[in-house]
């Protein structure tokens, strides 16, 4: 008989959309101590059950909910979910994560993860409580916004304390950067999760149960979590106070702000839609997800005007500057209309926003025309323009068809010239982080993929190290002092620090907490030997902090090694050219990437991966106990 699963609900519910089968199966043991669970349990299904060169949109994909151990328990900013996935934007790994409490309440429910296969004939939403699962007709929902359907939901299957993850007409449309909105408006938003629900014809999942999770070791773990709980809860005087969206006056002050389509890295109006204005004019109160003591959530609206928008959660700091500054739009009221449409649409701010600025710079240079817009003039700084071009993207009009297909494949469409501004890292929009006016640490992580694409938190926020100088509590297991000049590249042990940082931030997806709850300083965050002390008394298990670090280790080459078998290689570790040209304007002007080959040498090397290739090494996958992967993507190697 196998041991009691502390910490874990112990199930995964599996639904077959095809077949309309729904089945029970029990969480692999052996899987759990070598993954933890979260994203690096998923991946390892996903690189078990997918084929190479599998059609993202075909119903053979598989769309996995994941909870982690921490998920649902005392320890602060434990409500997260990561929706796991072959991205349809990217072709590659693709993961996305929201906050809330749908993660909880799959735990509640009694399951560990949720694995959607198949395509339903017809629209269907998924209604869970404990042992009941049902499959229900969506087609009359089939339409209607996020904040429509949600409110339906949850009045057919009364229960207003369900949890209701949703997608809107972005995902039905397949937009290929659909997002998945969780409780109204906390977005899973990157890598096209709405899109693989939609093309499976799932609205929704709705979920609540009553099950406990039960601690090995209840005394203790109460004593670390509320230990965590007072170190993390020391962010609300900071983060909290004006949420993410807070930096945005800051980050263009250093000459950090993406503007233009990333020309500059400076927005002389960014105080007109700084957090500080946003807090003064339009805020509501602040929220929180799910055991969170530091509540960065915005609840914002506009109450009249041209710009009339209902109360909900947003802007973000990276819907600010995709939907504002990228555009040089100054008028925060049109941001928050523009912020409120694409959650209620499920369309992710960043990649949009992205995808915006670079068709104004495309008809600027007369790439797309007023034929192709249907008689739209795309110019900068223009809010119209902007929520506009959201409304043609989600109903596929003009040239909003070819939008939704993201800015690698229109550039692609466009002519050659094109793909020089279009910035993204393996088809995934460029987030609000400049790879130049940040910190070179960016520049990598947007380079290899890290392992989505360009991103800037999955797994970690790198800059952390050169460009906030926040040691995150890493320095007793080997975090080098980041270099004097933030720009300094090579020589400044950067491979070191990458390694270290991409480690320990794979811990959030795989324990499925908010990033947040890490990116503190030592003083203010889970660090891991903390996050290893809440770990063994949930568990029973003995985990040390090292082992933690290698179970993120195993995860991240894992992922790498999914993206190797689907083609990628060091040949596709780089930056479009827009990103290693000198900055146009602003603190940071003139700056630039000027060796990243030699930068991706050095941190190849601490990672243990092939410098030729970009594939990480054989000795290094039998290190982490990955052999049965080593041979499959070293087979077709000299």
């Amino acid at each position: 008989m196998a041991e009691k699963l502390y910490g874990y609900a112990g199930k995964i519910l599996r639904v077959n959309l095809t077949t309309s089968k729904i089945s029970v199966e029990p969480t692999d043991e052996a899987l759990l101590k070598r993954y933890l669970g979260g994203t690096a349990y998923a991946a390892r299904i996903l690189w078990d059950r997918l084929p190479a060169g599998l059609d993202p949109l075909s119903p053979d994909n598989l769309f996995i909910v994941c909870t982690g151990p921490l998920t649902g328990t005392l320890i602060p900013c434990s409500g997260s979910v990561e929706f796991c996935f072959k991205s349809p934007l990217t072709g590659i790994f693709g993961e996305t994560r929201a906050g809330g409490v749908f993660g909880p309440k799959v735990k509640f429910a009694g399951y560990d993860f949720i694995i959607v296969e198949g395509r339903a004939e017809k629209p269907v939403y998924l209604n869970i409580f404990d042992d009941e699962v049902e499959i229900r007709d969506a087609s009359h929902i089939w339409g209607k916004t996020v904040h429509e359907a949600t409110d339906i939901i949850l009045d057919e299957i009364h229960n207003h304390n369900a949890s209701v993850a949703c997608i809107g007409p972005g995902g039905e449309k397949l937009v290929r950067y659909a997002s998945i909105m969780v409780d109204y408006d906390r977005a899973a938003g990157r890598c096209g999760g709405g899109t693989v629900m939609g093309s499976k014809n799932l609205k929704a999942i709705a979920v609540d149960g009553d099950r406990d999770i039960v601690a090995a070791d209840p005394d203790k773990f109460w004593e670390t979590a509320m230990e965590g709980m007072k170190r993390v809860g020391k962010r609300r005087n900071t983060l909290g106070i004006l949420g993410t969206i807070g930096g945005l006056a800051g980050l263009n002050e250093a000459g950090a702000l993406p503007t233009k389509n990333f020309q500059t890295c400076y927005f002389e109006d960014a105080p007109k839609i700084s957090g500080d204005e946003l807090a003064r004019k339009y805020l509501a109160k602040r929220r929180a997800c799910f055991a969170c003591p530091i509540g960065c959530g915005r609840y914002a609206g506009i109450p009249g005007g041209k710009y009339l928008t209902p109360l909900h959660e947003g802007s973000e700091y990276e819907t600010a500057v995709m939907l504002g500054s990228e555009a040089l739009v100054s008028d925060l009221e049109a941001i928050v209309r523009a912020s409120y449409l694409c959650n209620t649409y499920g369309l992710d701010t960043i990649s949009a926003g992205n995808v915006i600025a670079f068709a104004i710079e495309a008809f600027e240079r007369g790439l797309i025309t007023e034929e192709d817009t249907g008689g739209l003039k795309l110019r900068w700084g223009d809010p119209d323009v902007v929520l506009n071009l959201i409304d043609m993207i989600v109903q596929r009009r003009d040239i909003g068809d070819l939008l939704a297909e993201g800015v690698k494949r229109v550039a692609e469409k466009l002519n050659k010239d094109a793909a020089d501004f279009a910035c993204h890292g393996k088809g995934l929009e460029m987030p609000a982080h400049d790879s130049r006016g940040t910190g070179k640490s960016i520049a990598v992580q947007y380079a290899i993929g890290n392992p989505r694409g360009a991103c800037h938190v999955h797994p970690s926020w790198t800059a952390m190290w050169d460009f906030s100088r926040n040691d995150m509590g890493l320095k007793e297991f080997g975090l080098p002092e980041p270099p004097k000049d933030r720009f300094q590249e090579t020589g400044v042990n950067r491979g070191k620090a990458f390694k270290i940082i991409v480690s320990f931030g794979e811990l959030a997806g795989i324990l499925v907490i908010c990033t947040q709850a890490i990116h503190g300083t030592a003083e203010e965050n889970l660090n891991p030997t903390r996050l290893s002390a809440l770990l063994s008394a949930l568990t029973g298990w003995d985990i040390t902090a090292k082992e933690l670090l290698t179970v993120g280790e195993r995860s991240y080459n894992l992922k790498r090694c999914f993206n190797v078998r689907e083609g990628v290689s060091r040949k596709d570790d780089k930056l479009p050219r827009r990103q290693v040209e000198p900055l146009a304007s602003g603190p940071t002007k003139g700056i630039k990437v000027e060796n990243l080959e030699g930068m991706l040498d050095e941190v190849y090397e601490a990672l243990g991966w092939d410098k030729k290739t970009g594939i990480p090494s054989r000795e290094k996958l039998s290190e982490l106990g990955l052999q049965d992967v080593a041979e499959i993507v070293w087979k077709k190697q000299p």
